[in-house]
Parts: C-alpha cells; sequence; structure tokens
C-alpha cells in the first residue's frame, strides 16, 4: 500500500468518496469539535451534495461580473513572484504548500529521482547507483554530464549463501515464538514501532511524515530494481527445513528491504532531531533499525548477508537524500560505498557471522572483505559543485523546503 494512503487514511480512497458526504449533508454529521466533520472538505464528488449546492450557487451569486476574484486570494499566490503575464513565475516554490499530500510526494519524487541512475553490469553481478549533473552546455549546444556514484552492490555466490549463511537463518528459527509478533506487526512500515521512540505523531511532525513517506518512495524505487537485477533467491529456496512464519511479497532477497528501510527512517530521524552518532537518541534508533532486521532472518526469509547489504544501501541513500535536502552550508555530501559481494566464497569467514549493526562500512577500520574498497573513504567525502560541474543538487527546490519544514518541528 502506497505510503501516502497510509498516512492519509481513508482520504485517498477515491472510489469511495462519492458516498463520504452523504450523512453529513443530511444534517448527521458530528460535532464542530470532531475530525470526522471535515470529511466533506476531502477530495471527491457527492451525489447528494450536488443538487444543493447547485441551487444555493444560484441563490448566491449575481449576474455576471467582469472582473473575477483575484488569484492573490490564495495564499500561494500571494507569497509568489508574479510574471510579466499576471500569473505566479514558472517553478515557483511557494504554491507548493496548497498542495495537498499525494501531489506535494508526486512533485518531490520528481525532483529526487531526475538526479539518479540505476544501471546494472552482468558481467560483475553488479548494480551501481549514480547522482548524475548537467553541466555548462557544450559548443554544439548539448550538455555535459557529471557521474557521481551513491552506492554500488555485487551479489554474493550461491556457495555463499547455501553454507553457513542457511545454517544462521536455521538456528535463529528457536527465537520465532518469542517474536512472532514483533515480526508479524512489521510486515508494513512500522511507524508505531519508530514513534515509540521518538513520539513520532502527525499533530506534531507533519512535516516529517511527509520526508519520510518520499525517502520510503525513493528507497523502494531504488531497492525493487536492485533486487530484480540482482537475482538471490530466498532461503526457503535452499532448504524444505527453513519454513518461513510469513509469506514474503513476490520479488527476491538481497539486499533486505525491511533492514534498508529501517536504518533509513533511523538515519533521518537523528539528523532531523539534531542527533549525533551513539547518543542518547541514536543507540535506540540504530538498536530498533537492527532490530527490525534481525526479525526478518527470525522469521526465515532473509540472510543475515541481506541485512548487511540492506544497512549500507540504507546509510548511502540517506547521505544522499541529506545533501539533496539540506542548503548549501549544511551538507556534507555523502560516502559512495561499495558492497563486493563478490569477494566472498565457500568459507569465508563473515559467512559465519550474523549481522553487526556497528560494523564498520568506511575507512581505515573496515575489516570484512565485503567492504575493503571503502578503506579509502576514510575522511573526505565529495562535495559537489566544488568543480567545474554546476551543482544542481543545490538549486533552491521543494526539497530544501521540505526538509526546513520538517526540521523547524524539532527545534
Amino acid at each position: 500500500m502506497p505510503i501516502s494512503v497510509t498516512l492519509q487514511g481513508d482520504q485517498g480512497d477515491q472510489g469511495d468518496q462519492g458516498d463520504q458526504g452523504d450523512a453529513w449533508f443530511a444534517g448527521g454529521g458530528a460535532s464542530a469539535d470532531d475530525p470526522g466533520s471535515f470529511r466533506g472538505l476531502l477530495p471527491g464528488g457527492n451525489g447528494s451534495a450536488s443538487i444543493p449546492l447547485v441551487r444555493t450557487r444560484e441563490a448566491l451569486v449575481q449576474p455576471f461580473r467582469p472582473e473575477p476574484r483575484p488569484l492573490k486570494q490564495q495564499r500561494s499566490f500571494r507569497e509568489a513572484a508574479v510574471g510579466g503575464d499576471g500569473l505566479p513565475v514558472v517553478e515557483g516554490l511557494a504554491r507548493f504548500d496548497d498542495c495537498s499530500f499525494d501531489i506535494r510526494q508526486v512533485n518531490l519524487l520528481n525532483e529526487v529521482l531526475r538526479g539518479l541512475r540505476l544501471s546494472a553490469n552482468a558481467a560483475e553481478r553488479s548494480v551501481e547507483l549514480s547522482h548524475l549533473e548537467l553541466g555548462a552546455a557544450a559548443a554544439d549546444g548539448t550538455g555535459m554530464f557529471s557521474r557521481h556514484r551513491v552506492f554500488k552492490i555485487s551479489r554474493p555466490p550461491e556457495a555463499a549463501f547455501k553454507g553457513e549463511q542457511l545454517k544462521l537463518v536455521h538456528q535463529w528459527a528457536e527465537l520465532r515464538a518469542e517474536r512472532v509478533a514483533e515480526l508479524t506487526t512489521q510486515l508494513g512500515l512500522p511507524y508505531r514501532y519508530w514513534s515509540s521512540v521518538v513520539d513520532l505523531n502527525p499533530t506534531l511532525h507533519p512535516h516529517t511524515l511527509e520526508l519520510l513517506a518520499l525517502a520510503v518512495r525513493v528507497w523502494y524505487h531504488v531497492l525493487q530494481p536492485v533486487k530484480h537485477y540482482l537475482g538471490c533467491p530466498r532461503p526457503a529456496a535452499y532448504s524444505a527445513d527453513i519454513q518461513p512464519v510469513i509469506r514474503p511479497r513476490r520479488f527476491l532477497a538481497f539486499p533486505s528491504g525491511h533492514a534498508m528501510e529501517g536504518f533509513l527512517v533511523a538515519r533521518l530521524l537523528a539528523a532531523l532531531a539534531g542527533s549525533t552518532p551513539d547518543d542518547d537518541l541514536d543507540k535506540p534508533l540504530q538498536r530498533l533499525a537492527a532490530r527490525i532486521a534481525n526479525n526478518r532472518v527470525i522469521a526465515g526469509v532473509h540472510f543475515h548477508l541481506d541485512s548487511i547489504g540492506g544497512r549500507m544501501v540504507a546509510e548511502c541513500l540517506a547521505e544522499y537524500l541529506l545533501h539533496r535536502c539540506r542548503l548549501p552550508d549544511e551538507t556534507t555530501g555523502w560516502f559512495p560505498r561499495e558492497f563486493d559481494g563478490s569477494s566472498l566464497a565457500a568459507g569465508s569467514v563473515e559467512l559465519s557471522k550474523a549481522f553487526q549493526r556497528k560494523e564498520d562500512m568506511t575507512g581505515a577500520a573496515v575489516t570484512s572483505t565485503y567492504f575493503l574498497r571503502n578503506k579509502a573513504l576514510a575522511a573526505l567525502k565529495p562535495v559537489l559543485g566544488t568543480s567545474a560541474v554546476e551543482d544542481k543538487a543545490h538549486a533552491p527546490g521543494l526539497l530544501n523546503r521540505i526538509w526546513a519544514s520538517a526540521r523547524a518541528e524539532w527545534a
């Protein structure tokens, strides 16, 4: 279910909106302090209300006036700069505030995705996500692209899954009885769990929820092609003894979507709240992300390697989104990490280890073979706009606007 529908309740149910106003306009509406009283204001049409509205207009409207109501009556038009034709300037930001949730999400998603490119390499069995920027126009009128990696991930061989990793999934099945309530209530997007840590709610944090909804949409658009390209089966494909206690949706396993979603949300919430690594807020957020990831292994639908890959992708994507959303003087760029699954083989020491949320993915402290290519990423993050390439990521846009609104909710 799309996150916009999840957050809005029944608002997105356009198919049911034809009847939503019946009770309200028939005089059976709730009291004014009941949120249900405002259902008649939601988008959609209503047969029982249309005729009364027609007749009311006939009673109210005078003969046609040659000068209609000025556009400045609407808030976004009051705030926006006006062009030479009397209408707001193209690409104005202020009118974004008057759009509904679902339309805002479409515009925000478009602004993020137009700078991203996902490419698969069959020979390397890898997928890479890159940020593309269009530089100055060449003499022939064409543009020059500058490419910046966000992350690269290659799949482990079959032997890496079938041996020690499969054995770990079998062993962790012993925890199912004590975790079954958790893992079944975490099948979707477990906002209730995040709310228990930071009191996340739509009254105090509407723009935060909007930003998280955007991040989850971006995550999903990236995750599914990566899973599809890499093509790694779930544990039950290798053994009839796994017998998962939940039925996963019909797509492949590596990297883990729940691990990716958990660490992405944890990172963004910590950034919004001004938390620092390993402080009193960051710790429980990271622990919750790890627990959600581990529950998928316990359920029998993921390997620990899936969680490791999911965590790395989440960290890279979180840093990238923060770079895109923050203003230029706030950002530090992102680490273009790589998970080198091809370096693993049957007998690799990493395959007998469970997922560790504190494992070093970047810098000199890296020890696991699949992260060794990240050792050089110790001190410097690539900040776009420092070369001849124009930094399109930081042209003022909708992402900066929603970030500022969400950040203010935690100030």
